[in-house]
């Protein structure tokens, strides 16, 4: 193994033995059953009596710009309410805040040039049903001048390429990064490494777009109304769909930067939205229907999508290419890496280079390998097809496990002693996730070398194993207030929608355990007015909050004690919290209820000491997998998965589990069948529907074997750590089926049925 480092856990009790409720099951969810009865209420179910459907006029090409705008018959369709256009001094100043890493980009929220097919540009239209909306959007008489586009990041690279986004920069297409990492930088000296190396291997990899849509299309539901509690200046409240999912994202959020007011003068309809993964492109329709509905007085407006305009944003683009060097115990010596990275198209906040904010799968992984010297180059190009989104920081680990599987291939070696040899990480964690994985897939009977093995039935076997760090995410504050009220229960208040993830269940479980209350006098509420952000958007940000929440929890316990102690006339030493109880330590058998003793509260923002991965990785995970390709037809099948997850300490134990389970089938679409098409002659959008952008059913479902491992050394909550984003990744597909071919490595996914036959054709002529 590489080198190691130390796990350092902070805060209050993080080392802690004893649980009552922090890892056990039969806890049901907070949403779980407004779900599955359907009780729940999306945007889409939001509706009363009068309410308004609004529509944007939309690009049939792959880039241009309105050279003139005639609406005047659109205003005639009987039931159309309003038509605005982008020349309207409102829409012009949209939005009027944005977040401030989206200033790079910065353009109006409605133009006059469509940056994809697709693209809302030029007008808007306000009536009574969708049928009239769509009827007035096809009276508009529009002039188009058709730009060039550029749909491969790698065109947008090239010398004497069309100059997509002039304003931003005359001489490229060249974009800014967010996240700040450098465009180059290296460690070591790798063209000495590689000099020195036993053996030099080239590698490619590529990842087209992925489709980050939504499982319902977006809704954005708002009216203007009088507040019931008072308005002192007179001003009516906005009322929109529900809250954020992310720091300066959601609908809310959208609509107050839309409209430049106060946060105060919004509040969420509802506590639902549909389903997002790692989706940071709010849709422009959450900021126009809030001013569609002010300038009509009020009336209810619901902005709508259809299902072919939820395919607008995507995991974007990425192409690597380099050389490793590498000695014959299989050691990394040299790494040299080039990223060219995708940009996308305007997003909800009026912002044209949305795809800077991602974390690119660029040799930054490398810096957790023992290997000496480094070398990346990356850059960002804007693209049209699309504006684009987040696809957090595992991708960075699917170029070092390529280059782990060509170390193994050129070697003889299992890519599994590969990883050992090369990883640098908090012992045991990585060799914990290994032998558990290991055991519970079987790697060790099942392993070979490259086209070695042919099942009975003809196909031909292969397995993988590919090595990641667990995601933390905790760089972000989490604020946690909590209250006790006279009922003797402890309240959290939290606001932001309800996605589908655990993170409230699993704050619940934390508090009733650090405070010594029963679980049911835990209460964690949705609180649509509430401003204070928790941002556990995901099971990789719930454990960081899930600590905050820890830290709190005892704050808000010391002040009940030293309340509750004058009772027994004792101090607050003396007495504790037990199944919500009172409880003199000395004589256990003399309690008194907290219930009437007042109201007490506190409030907590901060995170761990080491909330995020450093170069050395502190929490890792192994998946493993196994495939049979059919050599007649290149179709691949996964015959099993294992993941063996180091969760640090598993805080809700269904959830945890569920979270590998989805993110490997999500794998397994992007890995087999997911890749947004375009037309190359006109930049139109070829599978925007779910019959041709095919993600898996439950009959795709592959076996999954979640394996969860506790070492006790993540960034959250007694050593949690983050779960879905680690194993989201296609890459390990692609080198099990290498691995059965015993031909080429496939570089740019998915690992369709010609790619791979053209990989069995190409072996065959050697």
């Amino acid at each position: 193994m590489g080198e190691r480092c130390e796990s350092i856990l902070s805060g209050v009790n993080d080392d802690r033995t004893d649980f009552k409720y922090v890892g056990t099951w039969d806890h049901p969810g907070r949403q779980s059953w407004d779900m599955i009865s359907g009780a729940a209420m999306y945007p889409t179910d939001i509706w009363e009596e009068g309410t308004l459907v609004a529509m944007a006029l939309r690009s049939p090409y792959g880039h241009a710009k309105v050279k003139s705008l005639d609406v005047s018959a659109a205003e005639k369709v009987e039931g159309v309410k309003l038509v605005l256009t982008y020349e309207d001094e409102e829409l012009a100043a949209m939005p009027k805040s944005r977040p401030s890493y989206y200033e790079f980009g910065a353009s109006p929220l409605l133009g006059d040039e469509a940056e994809f097919e697709g693209d809302e540009v030029g007008a808007v239209v306000v009536a009574i049903n969708e049928e009239t909306c769509k009827r007035a959007l096809d009276a508009i008489k529009v002039e188009w001048e058709v730009l060039p586009f550029i749909l491969d990041c790698r065109e947008a690279a090239k010398p004497g390429a069309p100059i997509l986004r002039p304003e931003m920069n005359p001489d490229s297409n060249m974009t800014g990064n967010t996240f700040g990492a450098p465009v180059e930088w290296e460690n070591g000296n790798v063209e000495q490494g590689l000099k020195e190396a036993d053996h030099v291997e080239t590698f490619e990899y590529g990842r087209p777009m992925w489709s980050q849509f939504r499982s319902m299309p977006a809704a954005y539901y708002s009216y203007w109304a009088n507040d019931p509690w008072g308005n002192p200046d007179g001003e009516k409240m906005c009322y929109v769909t529900n809250h954020a999912h992310f720091p300066s994202n959601g609908p809310i959020v959208s609509a107050w930067m839309g409209q430049g007011s106060y946060a105060d003068k919004f509040r969420a309809l509802s506590p639902y939205m549909a389903s997002r993964y790692c989706d940071f492109v709010e849709k422009r329709g959450a900021q126009f229907a809030p001013v569609l509905s002010k300038r009509l007085g009020g009336v209810p407006v619901r902005f709508v999508y259809t299902r072919r305009q939820a395919f607008d944003a995507a995991v974007p683009q990425t192409y690597i290419s380099g050389r490793i060097g590498f000695n014959d115990d299989g050691t990394l010596v040299a790494v040299q890496q080039k990223n060219v990275h995708q940009s996308g198209a305007r997003g909800g906040y009026g912002d044209k280079t949305q795809g800077h904010l991602v974390l690119p799968p660029n040799a930054q992984a490398f810096k957790s390998t023992a290997c000496p010297n480094i070398y990346s180059e990356m850059a960002y190009y804007v693209t049209n097809g699309a504006c684009t989104t987040a696809d957090p920081g595992k991708d960075m680990w699917e170029p070092v496990n390529l280059a782990f599987a060509k170390i193994g291939n050129a070697l003889g070696m299992p890519i599994t002693d590969v990883i050992m040899k090369n990883v640098k990480v908090t012992d045991p964690s990585l060799s914990a996730c290994m032998d558990a994985g290991k055991a519970a897939f079987k790697w060790d009977e099942k392993w070979h070398a490259a086209g070695e093995k042919t099942l009975e039935d003809g196909r031909l076997h292969g397995v993988a194993a590919r090595a990641c760090w667990s995601m933390t995410w905790g760089m972000i504050s989490y604020n946690i207030n909590l209250r006790m009220g006279v009922d003797g229960k402890i309240y959290m208040p939290y606001a932001e929608a309800l996605i589908g993830t655990y993170w409230p269940d699993a704050v619940q479980l934390v508090i009733a355990e650090e405070m010594g209350m029963k679980l049911e006098d835990v209460i964690v509420y949705y609180a649509p007015n509430y401003n204070n952000w928790q941002q556990g958007d995901a099971a990789d940000r719930g454990s960081t909050a899930t600590w905050a929440a820890k830290e709190a929890a005892h704050q808000l316990k010391a002040q009940i004690l030293a309340t509750g102690a004058s009772l027994f006339g004792v101090t607050a030493d003396e007495v504790d919290l037990v199944d919500s109880m009172i409880t003199l330590k000395a004589d256990p058998s003399q309690q008194t209820p907290i219930v009437g003793i007042g109201q007490l509260a506190t409030g907590f923002c901060g995170k761990p000491m080491t909330p995020f991965q450093n170069d050395v990785v502190r929490t890792m995970n192994v998946d493993f997998c196994e495939v049979a390709v059919d050599p007649e037809t290149g179709l691949v099948e996964i015959l099993d998965y294992v993941a063996a997850h180091d969760f640090g300490k598993v805080i809700r134990p269904a959830s945890a589990l569920g979270q590998l389970e989805m993110a490997l089938t999500m794998a397994e679409g992007r890995a087999l069948r997911e890749e947004v098409i375009w037309d190359e002659g006109t930049g139109v959008l070829l599978n925007g529907n779910m019959y041709d952008y095919k993600v898996p059913t439950s009959l795709d479902q592959p076996t999954i074997e979640p394996v969860p491992v506790e070492t006790r050394m993540g960034g959250g909550a007694y050593g949690s750590t983050g779960v879905a984003h680690a194993h989201t990744n296609a890459g390990l597909v692609g080198l099990a089926i290498q691995n059965a071919t015993g031909g080429d490595f496939i570089t740019i996914q998915p690992f369709t049925p010609d790619k791979v036959l053209a990989v069995l054709a190409a072996k065959g002529q050697n």
